[in-house]
């Protein structure tokens, strides 16, 4: 008696790496759940999203390295070329500024690379531990209760609990949605999160459960009053309801109804009002008149990661009486800080996810996340960001099948 796997090789169309997630072993999977550490290590840091403490962040960074170090030398695992040289340059690019002193502030740009690294081994992490579709889906299971969770909470302490965090921490500003200081972080981590929730609905068996969750946490991105967040939770509805091949009339007017009712209660005037605000780009069109004075003057190079505060004041054309952090445009602040290089590698991570997702109706927030990312900054907060490259690294595992082997009889 002999055993075969009866397998056409998983590398024969793509580019020879250690990294070979296909014909790897799953021994860790025996002493680490690491679906289950990694969906913790991403609650925790949405939950924590509001302190600033650098503290929080180096133990999700760390956490998550530590994670995918324990994956890569448990496994031998092969990427997609795709996949692994977009990634790679995410993770390794502010770390060659430091190394060549291209860069006016060596801190800050090693605290930024710290941060991109970490989530470019947050997708290498889910694309190792949600390769079996039955942990991809349990995963999908849980991050949509809590999305549902978070959103229902967010929003009764939002009325509950003004200027106050989770009703315990006095807050920075009036404007607090549960952990999140910002009704666009609270709108980016739904766009994340709906879409597991509309695609559990479409084929799970409990259809009107997370078919009721899902008009929740819609319905709780209107009360935020995010305007892109929520023009891109629409669309996002309506592409995931219109992607099943079943037109189940029915089923959707009763989600559209259930959707208007909980936003009614929820509040929608101030969303309203902002719609029909004249200057929907009110200082943000000139921060990014002078960002690109700033992408201009050092095309190539940039200015080193993490290193937009310290270097936009020299560019600003007006001065609006308050210190400007972030572009409030991913896309610029990457060009500005690491060259067109840097926001060309995030342009083929993105591509890359976005082209992969098609089929995957529960990955579809990861454009909207980087659409948003044109007139905000997502990608600097870690409890929206590990959400994202999350599902980017579960929609690479599900390129990838775990091996099936059959018994032969000699």
């Amino acid at each position: 008696m002999s055993l075969s796997s009866g397998l056409t090789p998983l590398n024969a169309n793509s580019l020879r790496t250690s990294l070979n997630f296909g014909t790897a072993s799953t021994s860790y999977r025996k002493v680490l759940p690491a679906h289950l550490l990694l969906f913790l290590l991403a609650a925790m840091a949405t939950l924590t999203i509001w302190n600033t403490d650098l503290l929080v962040d180096r133990i999700y960074q760390c956490s998550v390295l530590l994670l995918a170090a324990w994956i890569l030398l448990s496994d031998s695992a092969k990427l997609r070329w795709q996949f692994a040289v977009p990634l790679s340059a995410v993770a390794l690019w502010g770390f060659c500024q430091w190394t060549l002193g291209a860069t006016v502030d060596r801190e800050a740009t090693w605290l930024a690379s710290m941060r991109f690294s970490a989530l470019a081994a947050t997708a290498l992490v889910a694309c190792g531990a949600l390769r079996s579709p039955r942990e991809r889906e349990r995963f999908l299971q849980a991050m949509a209760w809590f999305g549902f969770v978070v959103a229902i909470t967010s929003v009764i302490a939002y009325y509950t609990s003004p200027g106050l965090v989770l009703w315990s921490v006095e807050a920075p500003y009036p404007d607090v949605w549960g952990p999140f200081l910002s009704r666009n972080n609270f709108a980016q981590f739904l766009e994340l999160t709906l879409p597991a929730a509309l695609w559990l609905a479409l084929r799970a068996r409990a259809s009107l459960l997370y078919g009721g969750m899902a008009a929740a946490m819609l319905a709780a991105g209107f009360t935020s009053a995010s305007r892109a967040g929520a023009i891109l939770l629409v669309f996002e509805t309506a592409a995931v309801l219109l992607s099943t091949r079943v037109r189940q009339w029915k089923r959707t007017l009763l989600f559209v109804t259930v959707v208007a009712l909980l936003a009614a209660i929820g509040g929608t005037h101030t969303l309203i009002g902002r719609l029909w605000d004249p200057t929907p780009l009110a200082y943000r069109d000139e921060i990014y008149r002078s960002t690109v004075d700033m992408v201009a003057s050092r095309p190539l190079q940039g200015y080193g990661l993490g290193t937009y505060p310290w270097v936009y004041p020299r560019f600003a054309a007006t001065d609006f009486g308050y210190r400007i952090d972030h572009a409030h445009n991913d896309w610029l602040e990457w060009a500005g800080e690491g060259g067109l290089g840097f926001m060309a590698a995030w342009t083929w991570v993105a591509v890359n996810a976005v082209f992969r997702s098609r089929p995957h109706p529960w990955a579809w927030g990861v454009a909207a996340l980087f659409l948003h990312a044109l007139v905000d900054f997502p990608t600097a907060r870690m409890g929206i960001a590990a959400w994202a490259f999350i599902l980017i690294g579960a929609i690479e595992s599900s390129e990838t099948r775990p091996p099936k082997f059959s018994r032969r009889t000699t």
